[in-house]
């Protein structure tokens, strides 16, 4: 099966935003909006999860949709700040 991490580099040349935007709802899904102020930024061919949560659960399971996606992608920055 194909796996978005074999075509990231194209994706991230390509469609960065909507790209970015499915990203960010599933892991705002998946954290059960969970996460204030969540963003996903693509900045080279990096994924940076951006915005605050209350848990390191909640933390966690937007990372996990993320690496889901992307079929374990290994430069994921997750800076969510738990406070």
């Amino acid at each position: 099966m194909h796996t978005l991490h074999e075509s990231l580099p194209a994706l991230l040349t390509r469609d960065r935003e909507d790209f970015a935007c499915h990203l960010e709802g599933q892991a705002a899904r998946r954290s059960c909006g969970q996460i204030r102020d969540l963003q996903v930024v693509l900045l080279g061919d990096r994924i940076v999860l951006q915005g605050r949560s209350r848990t390191h659960h909640a933390k966690q399971l937007a990372q996990e949709a993320i690496l889901d996606l992307t079929g374990g992608f290994p430069l994921l920055a997750n800076e969510i700040v738990v406070c």
